[in-house]
This record gives structure tokens, C-alpha cells and sequence, in this order.
């Protein structure tokens, strides 16, 4: 496994020739609690630990931010834009964000930005120039602008609203009605050119697809699986989830919401507050720490709700943190929304009682009611965490992460007596542990930006911790896969297989047999995962990609009476990848789940007309309504 800065606790421990005691006395220690407070004493003792939060950021006077604003202001005026937008920014970095001269530099950045064609940044400044103190009578201006930037990166729905509300404030502005006039004609224009544009995508773009309802319906015990499964233990295995009738390719298995979620990277545009998570071109920072983005105002305050208020004067120390940045975010954003919601004393009692008590593993994550809910508390922490599989530096150093972020906390003015450390910091320290492993798991069943192309590639913006979709063991060839809108937070999961009663349904963790051998399938799983793999491509040793059987043959044809209709439909299958049919959606899904049913009854895997049509099946599952703004974006 790897972590950034992974030694950077323990080489200090090493300079002071103690690392090999510290150890040594941690795997002593039998408890979370005792291992955090030991910890935490430890790296006190050696002065390890920031004793301020303060950043020696200072602004400068307003007269220096208004200097440079004029400066910028000049040099735009002289077309030398990327100069504008660099005194711009300087201007930006000096002066407090809460103030009209802020937001004014924002808009003048983002007219520069606009001139250069740089539209996506345009966007942005002017976005966030909306939402802070810009002026009122000057605020037709922006919106002109969003909207023309709008228009050239392809969003042009989003234009046409932006040129709309820009009308609506030239009431505002101080200007002759001859100049308004002609203004008003100009925005009308842009706005009409974009409905025929919008008007003339609507007739080419996909029929949205109807609301996916669970096969069966709700599961009685676990309101986000379909009524057709049930948890089952297994000597392998451990806890899985299993068919109780036949499921056939297509059905959805499973719909579920993330307990905890965030963007991937401070590169992606995706909205911060775990409620929304809307990917967005043109989002807004938080106005007092500017580390984290949303797509409005109203998500601003709900994650302040949630508890981001008391994070935000430590984000920028989280961020420096050893470990994975967005997994300690994600822990510290996890404990805050608890810790707001149940109040510290309770919040202990429930974290100590589990640490304490002994769970039965098939029900573990079940409330007291019998009921296994993905947005409650116990259930999302109750999932595996593998800690008595870690070896003792990796615990070692997930405990010094979490010392390091409560200390933070505690610097911020966070107030938690003596008493409750422990059971904080190691709760602190099993969540850092449970989304590291479950993150990581999910990470393909996480929201998507898809590229369509010969192949289908995508690139996860979002670490999502879904606690049902976690109860999905692994399979190096997955019979379920997760279906529908990629940048929806709410995963749909659907079989891609026929699933027989009393199978069980497995995802994939990244991990295919078409693209991995067996050895680094394996290898995968043991290092990142702390499990061996038993499925059948690893207990059969099923080939690559290069080398799967494309003939039948007596070898591979398990009914001899169905050897010359399996054969038959093999050849229109080719012919119907050939005819290129194979690429348009929907339609085809019937033919592809009747032509697989036939081949998994009759034809022994792996066969490549199989895997084919296995493939193209996970690929029409998937939809992206945002392809079009990527690849409007990439042109430009």
C-alpha cells in the first residue's frame, strides 16, 4: 500500500533510536483507545505536533489591493490580458475575500480570462464574483460574460439562463435607454442562436431513461438490495450476498446512496457538500478557507450544517497530512456530521459500546430494529476495516494521522475534555481505516466522467463510501455492475449475467481476468485488499484477453444438442458487432441478454463471443449526459 509521506512519523521516532520500542509496546496494547492515547502521548513527547494553526497569512491594506486592481485594470485596458490576469491575482492573494474590491478583481480576471479563451476559468471567476459582494448595478456585466463563456464551452442550456437573468438586470444599470436598447438587442440575439443550438441537440440526444425500480422490490432487512437476495456467510469468504431465485442480466440488484462522499482531487469539479456532489464547471469556494467548492450557496450552508465551519480553519492543514489528503478530509468531514448530529457523549458511547462488544459478522451493520441502512451511523462503521490484518507500522501510522487531525482540531478551538480523547481519536482512526479499504474497493462503483470513444474509459471524480454496495464480495469476472447516469451519486447496480438461485453476486474491485493473470490478480488482493481471491477465473486459472478461445469446439460446447443453434447464433452475433449496431443503446439490450443467456447455459467459459457481449452490455448500462461539454471542452 502506498501513502504519501508514509515515513514521515517514523523517522523521526528513528533519529531517536526509540521506533523499534514504540512497536513493539503498540502491539501490546489491545484496545483502540489505549493505542490512540499512546500514540498521541508519544508524538507530544517529541514535539511531533503544530503548536499553532496560525499561517502568517496577513492581507494588505485595502489601498495596496486597490493599486494593484488599477494596475490590472490598465494593463487590460493596454489588451496585455495575461499580465491583467497576473496583477489580478496577486491583487487576489492580498486582499479579504469578503470585500467589494475581492469580487471586483475576480470579475476583472475573469474579462481577462475571456480574452485569452481561456472560458472555463472566465467562468469561474465570474461565478464566484456572483456570489460575493459584486456590486449589484454592475452585475449585468457578468452574467453577459458567463454567458458567453458558457456558450463557448457547448453549455449553451446554461447560457440561454445566464443572458436571461442578465436582462432582468439591466433595470439596474445607469445607462442611456438608446445604449440599453441596443445591449438588450445583442443579448437576444446570443440567447436565440443558443435555443436553436439547444433546439437542434434535443432531437439527437438520448431518451433519459425511466427510474430503475429493484427487481422484486425492497429487500425486508436491507432496504437498498432487491427482495431476491439475502446475506449469506461463506468459509472464503466471510460475508456475501446471494440469490434466492434465478436473477436475470439486467435486473437491479441494488440502489444505493453514499454514507459519506467527496471530490477525488482539488482538480475536479465536483461540488463538496456530501448531499450533492453535482459536477459542475464553474463552481464556488468557501469564502473563508477557499480549499473546497461548491455548485451554490444553498450547498455552502448545508455543509456548514454538516460541519464544515469547524473543519474549515484546518483544511489547509489536513491537506498537508501524511497519508491519502482526500481520505483524511473525508474521515474528519465523516466524524463532524456524526459528532454535530449525536452531541460528544453520545457520540463516544456508541463508538466505545462497538469497539467493546462482540458482533456476529452476518449481522453486523444491523440496527436494533434488524434493519441494515446505508445513512445510518453503525452501519457505515461496522463495515470492515481488516485492522487485525494490518501490520503495526501501517497501524502506527494511521494512528499518528489521526493524532495529528484531532490535535488540529483541538487547536481551532474544538473543545473535548480529557476523558473522551481516546474514544474520539480511535474512532477517528477505524474510519481512516474503513475508507481506505472500502474507498478503494468502490472506487469503480463511484460517480464517473465517461469518454465515449472505441473504448470506453472513465475517470472517477468522487470518493464514495456506499455501506449496502460494500456487502458485494469481489469477482475477477463481476455478474453485477453498476448501471445508469455516471455523475449520479446514487449508484444503480445491475446484473450483467445470469445469476442461478443460490449464487452470489459479486462486483469487481478494479480487478478483471481479462486484463490481469491470475498472479497480479492475486498479488492485488492480498497487498490492497488483505484477501486471497476464489473465484472461478482464479481457482481455473482462466487466460488473458490474447489468449480466451473465439471457436467452438466438443471442448467448449456443454449441450451437444444445442451445438448447431449456439453456432448459429454465434455467426449473427458476429455479424451484428460487424453491422456496428452493436454501439447504439437500449435497443439491442434485449438480443445481447437473450444471446448471453444462451451461451452461459450452453458454451464453457471463458469463450470470447461471451466476454464480448458481457462487455458491450456494461458499456450500454452506462450513460453520460456531460459527454457532449467534454468534448466541446477538449475542441476548444
Amino acid at each position: 500500500m502506498e501513502y504519501d509521506n508514509f515515513l514521515h512519523y517514523s523517522n523521526r521516532l528513528l533519529m531517536a533510536n526509540v521506533l523499534g520500542d514504540v512497536y513493539v509496546d503498540l502491539s501490546k496494547l489491545k484496545s483502540p483507545n489505549s493505542r490512540f492515547v499512546f500514540t498521541r502521548d508519544l508524538l507530544l513527547k517529541h514535539k511531533m505536533l503544530d503548536q499553532t494553526l496560525d499561517i502568517g497569512m496577513e492581507y494588505d491594506l485595502p489601498n495596496v489591493s486597490t493599486n494593484l486592481r488599477q494596475q490590472g485594470n490598465e494593463l487590460f485596458k493596454a489588451k496585455q490580458y495575461e499580465k491583467a490576469a497576473h496583477t489580478y491575482t496577486k491583487c487576489l492573494m492580498g486582499t479579504d475575500p469578503n470585500t467589494e474590491c475581492y469580487a471586483l478583481a475576480l470579475a476583472n480576471r475573469s474579462a481577462a480570462y475571456f480574452h485569452l479563451g481561456l472560458y472555463k476559468l472566465s467562468l469561474k471567476d465570474a461565478r464566484w464574483a456572483m456570489e460575493f459582494n459584486y456590486p449589484s448595478r454592475l452585475a449585468y456585466k457578468l452574467y453577459e460574460r458567463a454567458g458567453n463563456a458558457e456558450r463557448m464551452l457547448g453549455l449553451v442550456e446554461r447560457a440561454m439562463q445566464s443572458y436571461a437573468v442578465c436582462l432582468t438586470r439591466l433595470d439596474e444599470v445607469d445607462m442611456s435607454e438608446e445604449k440599453k436598447s441596443k445591449f438588450r438587442e445583442a443579448i437576444e440575439k446570443a440567447a436565440t442562436e443558443c435555443k436553436e443550438v439547444f433546439t437542434e441537440h434535443k432531437k439527437t440526444m438520448k431518451v433519459p431513461r425511466a427510474d430503475e425500480q429493484l427487481v422484486g422490490g425492497r429487500n425486508e432487512n436491507i432496504p437498498a438490495l432487491s427482495a431476491f437476495v439475502e446475506l449469506r456467510m461463506s468459509k472464503n469468504m466471510g460475508r456475501g450476498v446471494y440469490a434466492t431465485r434465478d436473477i436475470n442480466p439486467g435486473d437491479v440488484v441494488a440502489i444505493d446512496e453514499p454514507y459519506i462522499c467527496g471530490p477525488i482531487s482539488d482538480h475536479t469539479d465536483v461540488c463538496y457538500y456530501s448531499g450533492c456532489l453535482k459536477l459542475d464547471f464553474a463552481l464556488i469556494p468557501c469564502p473563508k478557507c477557499l480549499l473546497v467548492y461548491y455548485c451554490n450557496k444553498d450547498c455552502m450552508n448545508k455543509a456548514n450544517i454538516d460541519g464544515h465551519y469547524l473543519e474549515c480553519p484546518i483544511m489547509n492543514f489536513i491537506k498537508s497530512t501524511p497519508g491519502i489528503t482526500r481520505m483524511n478530509e473525508l474521515a474528519m468531514k465523516w466524524f463532524l456530521k456524526d459528532y454535530l448530529k449525536m452531541g460528544l457523549k453520545k457520540y463516544c458511547l456508541i463508538v466505545d459500546n462497538f469497539s467493546k462488544s462482540k458482533i456476529d459478522p452476518q449481522t453486523r451493520g444491523f440496527d436494533e430494529t434488524g434493519q441494515y441502512k446505508s445513512d445510518n451511523f453503525l452501519t457505515a462503521y461496522s463495515l470492515d476495516s481488516s485492522e487485525n490484518k494490518i501490520s503495526i507500522d501501517v497501524l502506527f501510522f494511521f494512528n499518528c494521522i489521526a493524532v495529528d487531525m484531532l490535535h488540529c482540531l483541538i487547536l481551532s478551538g474544538f473543545k473535548i475534555p480529557e476523558c473522551y480523547i481516546g474514544s474520539v481519536g480511535a474512532s477517528l482512526v477505524r474510519i481512516l481505516i474503513i475508507l481506505d479499504l472500502n474507498c478503494r474497493k468502490l472506487n469503480i462503483n463511484a460517480p464517473t466522467i465517461s469518454f465515449q470513444g472505441k473504448h470506453q474509459l472513465t475517470l472517477t471524480i468522487a470518493l464514495t463510501l456506499y455501506p449496502t454496495i460494500s456487502l458485494f464480495n469481489h469477482s475477477c469476472d463481476p455478474n453485477i455492475k453498476r448501471s445508469g447516469e455516471l455523475s449520479d451519486r446514487i449508484r444503480v447496480m445491475k446484473a450483467i449475467q445470469p445469476i442461478p438461485k443460490g449464487s452470489q453476486l459479486c462486483g469487481t474491485y478494479g480487478i478483471i481476468f481479462r486484463g490481469h493473470t491470475k498472479e497480479l490478480r492475486q498479488d492485488i488482493c492480498n497487498k490492497l485488499f488483505y484477501f486471497k481471491c476464489h473465484c472461478q477465473p482464479c481457482i481455473k486459472n482462466w487466460p488473458i484477453c490474447h489468449y480466451i478461445p473465439n471457436r467452438l469446439s466438443t471442448l467448449n460446447i456443454l449441450n451437444s444438442n444445442m451445438a448447431d443453434i449456439v453456432s448459429s447464433e454465434c455467426e449473427k452475433f458476429v455479424e451484428f458487432i460487424k453491422s456496428g449496431k452493436s454501439e447504439d443503446d437500449y435497443e439491442n439490450l434485449n438480443y445481447l441478454y437473450s444471446f448471453i443467456k444462451l451461451l452461459f447455459t450452453n458454451v464453457k467459459r471463458p469463450f470470447q463471443l461471451y466476454e464480448d457481449c458481457l462487455e458491450i452490455i456494461s458499456t450500454i448500462h452506462t450513460i453520460s449526459s456531460i459527454e457532449i461539454y467534454i468534448s466541446e471542452i477538449n475542441i476548444n
